[in-house]
């Protein structure tokens, strides 16, 4: 009987569970929708020697505060830096068969997120007595993305396979050209926070698995994506100042239905 049991383990692990869609792969097209979890942020480049910089007190646009322009006499900028908030990410899913192992995918979008900028900046007085500060700012973003990857997959075992992808990601800022300016009691206006370029142009890597069952295909996945656009607009303001070059990035955890 002893035996008998050693020799039935081996036939059971070799039994096949059943395999949903088994003719998904060899369909020219496939349609779905994704949805993700985001967290978007900047790759930042200062200007050399930027924390030794002085800024004229009338760029500072808050006349309601003791640091207004008859009592200020520089601002200068000690810190730059960007903190990560999530988003979320809706898109429409279109895949394109191109081989055995190989898929054409273009997935337009829609991503919301606010990132925020950190600024450590020492204030000097007419006195020339420095007061340090720090000052968070948010930019709201509202990109319309399309990426356009090529997908390859892993020959796939049971019900779930792996793969890797690659490609670009070309988009539009809809939230870029918010009004951001604000008027002294001088009269005069200012910009009051970080203002970035509409359009940018991405690279993007990541790796996935397609999990199949009875009725649909689900992926889950996770990306980075990079920037290769420099999207800050140079304006001689306390907070674009400091930045030579600053580049979006992206980190994103996606499910795909198909």
């Amino acid at each position: 009987m002893l035996l008998l049991s050693l020799f039935a383990i081996p036939a059971q692990a070799q039994r096949r569970v059943v395999r949903y869609l088994p003719n998904y792969e060899n369909e020219p097209y496939h349609f779905g929708f994704l949805l993700a979890y985001n967290q978007m942020s900047y790759t930042i480049k200062t200007v050399e020697n930027y924390q030794n910089m002085p800024q004229p007190a009338d760029s500072w646009p808050d006349p309601q505060s003791h640091y207004s322009v008859p009592n200020t006499r520089n601002l200068y900028v000690y810190n730059v830096e960007t903190l990560q908030t999530p988003g979320f990410t809706v898109g429409i899913i279109g895949s394109k068969r191109l081989g055995r192992y190989f898929d054409l995918r273009f997935i337009p979008s829609l991503s919301f997120s606010e990132r925020k900028m950190r600024y450590d900046i020492a204030i000097e007085d007419l006195d020339y007595n420095r007061d340090p500060r720090t000052f968070t700012k948010s930019i709201g973003t509202t990109f319309v993305e399309f990426p356009l990857n090529i997908k390859y997959r892993s020959k796939r075992y049971n019900n779930i396979g792996a793969y890797v992808f690659g490609g670009i990601n070309p988009k539009l800022d809809l939230a870029s050209q918010k009004d951001n300016k604000v008027t002294n009691a001088q009269g005069q206006t200012f910009i009051n926070n970080l203002v970035t370029k509409r359009f940018d142009f991405a690279g993007e890597l990541g790796v996935g698995f397609d999990i199949y069952n009875q009725w649909f295909k689900m992926g889950v996945e996770v990306k980075m994506s990079y920037g290769i656009l420099d999207i800050v607009k140079n304006e001689a303001f306390i907070y674009t100042a400091p930045i030579d070059q600053l580049r979006n990035k992206l980190f994103q955890i996606s499910f795909l239905f198909e």
